[in-house]
């Protein structure tokens, strides 16, 4: 059974009735199929728990989506986690990282029913966030992204303006950031060994990429069970400037600038600093994050 989750507010309004056609399109391929349209966020990740052992989840959004349905899919009771996605966001930038198509043309929906036919899944792993909110030791999951500093500062501005905005809310908030962008100081433990430094960003990558198409861990490969630290330390303002459009094409990595590495488990602290993952807010440091390998299986597909 195939269990469509599909965002209202996605693709500007275009995920249900692009799970629509895909459900009719799988039910002429003679796979069973519905179709769920949650009213909330926590009503995603509730209904991808529930559906999860019972069949395929299919996050019909963009990247917020994805994350939403993986949280209900990675504490759900499945043997084997399983996660599709149909990709209708503004980002998609998850989607890409896994090296699927991200356009949902004829042929790609064909592509797509092809593989839940054959039953074409690859593993990936997932990146795991432990973080305290009001004295609870809370655990979330991530595909993409998780930072901290300047870019979640963005996004925090970002995700308080209109949907409307689209793909500008992240380039909005980034403008209205710049002006106040200052170093924490970030103690950083990363498998034992003390990366401690003053940072504007920090950016932990089980995906290369996040806020459509900024690739900010441009080697970050999403099986192979490690995390990419890439790190922006303390700079001189017009040097952060001048090195932030190079993200688009992952050549600020190259800037004296910037430090990566790579982790299975760290441990980062801030003062008043928040955490993003794939682009949603998770909430405040201190977090240890940690990498699970081959934690999920994703749908994967191929235009013939």
């Amino acid at each position: 059974m195939i269990h469509i989750i599909a965002n209202p507010l996605a693709g500007g309004g275009k995920a249900v009735a692009a799970a629509s056609g895909l459900a009719r399109a799988l039910a002429d391929a003679g796979v069973p199929c519905h179709v769920h349209v949650p009213g909330t966020r926590e009503d995603t990740v509730i209904t991808a728990r529930t559906h999860a052992p019972r069949g395929i989840v299919v996050a019909c959004g963009g990247d917020g989506t994805v994350h939403d349905c993986l949280q209900g899919v990675m504490t759900s009771d499945a043997p084997n986690k399983q996660l599709a996605i149909w990709p209708v966001g503004s980002g998609n930038d998850i989607v890409r990282g896994l090296g699927l198509e991200t356009e949902g043309t004829e042929d790609l929906q064909s592509a797509f029913i092809d593989a839940v036919l054959e039953k074409s899944t690859t593993l990936t792993d997932v990146g795991t966030i432990q973080i305290f909110d009001n004295d609870e030791l809370l655990t979330r999951y991530f595909l993409g992204v998780m930072s901290c500093g300047f870019d979640s500062d963005v996004n925090e501005r970002a995700n308080a303006m209109p949907a409307k905005v689209g793909r500008a809310r992240y380039l909005l908030g980034l403008a209205r950031e710049l002006p106040i962008v200052r170093p924490r100081w970030y103690a950083i433990d990363s498998d034992g060994d003390d990366k401690s430094m003053a940072a504007m960003v920090v950016a932990i990558g089980n995906g290369p990429a996040y806020g459509s198409g900024m690739l900010i861990c441009p080697e970050a490969d999403m099986a192979d069970g490690q995390l990419d630290i890439t790190v922006v330390t303390n700079t001189p303002k017009h040097t952060f400037v001048s090195v932030l459009p190079k993200v688009y094409s992952g050549k600020h990595v190259e800037h004296p600038s910037v430090v990566s590495w790579r982790a299975e488990r760290l441990r980062i602290d801030a003062p008043e600093s928040l955490v993003f993952a794939d682009g949603e807010r998770i909430g405040p440091l201190p977090a240890t994050i940690e990498v699970m390998p081959s934690a999920l299986q994703v749908l994967t597909w191929q235009r013939t």
